[in-house]
Parts: C-alpha cells; structure tokens; sequence
C-alpha cells in the first residue's frame, strides 16, 4: 500500500494522500452507520447544547464509533489500514482514538491550526491520524489544510481558544487537501493542520481514525490507553471486515 517515495515524503512533510482508497460500495456502507451514529449524537446536543469541541448545528465529533457498531470496530483494522499503519508505526499497532467529523454550513470560521498531540499526552509522542472522506472534502466545504514538515518542530504550546486549542497564529495559510470520497490522507500527529468554514450547501463528512503502537500510555499516569482494538501483531491483521 506505501511505496518507498510516499514514506520518504511522510518522513519529510508528514504526511501521505492515498487517492481512491475505497470504493463507493465500502464508502457507502460506513457513511450509512457514520449517519446514523452522528444523528443519534446531534439529537443529544440538541438537549445539552455544545459537547466539548462540538458546537450544535455547526461542527460534531462523535467519539468512539468502534464502540458503537461492531463493523466499525472491524473497519478500522480491515487490510488496507493495516497495511499503512504497520509501514508508519511498525509491526504491532492499536486504535488510539476514532470520531467522525461533520462540518455543517453554519460552521462559519476556522477549526484552529492545532497538533493533535496538543489535545493530550502520549508515549511514544508519535501516532498517526487518518482523515477519511465520507464525501467529497473541498476548500469550498472545508477541508483540512496542513503545514507540511511541521511535525519536525516537536510539540508546540497550544492555547485554548473558544473553538478549540491552537498552536499557530502566523499569517502563513498552508496549503489545501480536498479529498474525493473514499480518499484519505494520513499524516504525522505532531503536523500543524486545521479546517477552514463550510461555504457550500452541504455537510463535510468524514471519519478519523488514529493509530498507536501498541501499549502506547499515558506519561502522566503510566496507563496504557485503551479507546479501541488492536489492529495489528507481527505486522498482521487481527481483525476482520
């Protein structure tokens, strides 16, 4: 699934485009369990309104769908990712964390530039976030832009914002990565990146899926963080679509 050019380039900028990775039939049935699971978690904002860095009627991050729906839970160590992330982490490899991400057309300012290791410690620092779109991620319905070779400066201060935490405010907008439906890009989780507003007239739908070797913890309390399954031992697959 890598070639030895795209791990040169994820070494050096931080982060690889995997075009056309699956197709329309497996998109579609995890945007059909991705909707559902988000209309559930809308329907409880409704009652509760903002839910950490969800904002009702602009942007949600459902967590943990891989506890919510067994495909789910298989999906994310199916053969493709498996081997991607045993080329970027290594032979034994765990789901660090998982959320999907839809932007509505009120969503009408950036997401910050932010590192996700900003959001929490873990050890070893390196993980790898994969954003998969669900449909198609354009500048106009606001994709992610990144800063490439960023993930060489370690992890920066991050300050909290209203929005969310952010590591960046210099005037250097990076650059843009649309993404047809069933792409996806990975990238280094140390890699400056953001979303920018939803202008169009429909919602950005895509799934994240973060990855960490296996018994990555937590440095402060010495626990091995436990978000999801094992997708990966001795470089093989240990689930199954």
């Amino acid at each position: 699934m890598i070639t030895d050019e795209q791990l040169q380039h994820y070494e050096e900028q931080g982060y690889i485009i995997f075009e056309d990775l699956f197709s329309d039939g497996e998109i579609a049935k995890v945007r059909s369990i991705v909707d559902r699971l988000n209309e559930e978690f809308e329907r409880k904002m409704e009652q509760v309104g903002r839910s950490g860095i969800s904002v009702e009627n602009k942007i949600s991050f459902n967590m943990h769908l891989t506890a919510q729906d067994p495909y789910m839970n298989s999906f994310v160590g199916n053969e493709k990712m498996v081997s991607i992330l045993t080329a970027l982490l290594g032979p034994n490899v765990k789901l660090y964390w998982d959320q999907s991400a839809y932007k509505k057309q009120e969503a009408n300012r950036d997401f910050p530039w932010h590192q996700d290791n900003g959001y929490g410690p873990i050890e070893p620092e390196h993980y790898v976030t994969c954003w998969l779109a669900l449909e198609d991620a354009t500048i106009e319905n606001g994709c992610i832009w990144i800063h490439p070779g960023t993930h060489k400066l370690g992890l920066v201060e991050h300050r909290d914002t209203d929005v969310g935490k952010q590591c960046y405010f210099g005037e250097d907008p990076g650059i843009p990565v649309p993404l047809r439906k069933g792409s996806m890009v990975a990238f280094h989780s140390l890699l400056f990146h953001r979303s920018t507003p939803n202008c169009s007239e429909t919602i950005r739908k895509g799934y994240i899926m973060q990855y960490s070797v296996d018994g990555a913890f937590d440095p402060g309390t010495g626990k091995e963080f436990d978000n999801g399954p094992v997708i990966a031992r001795n470089g093989k697959p240990v689930l199954t679509v």
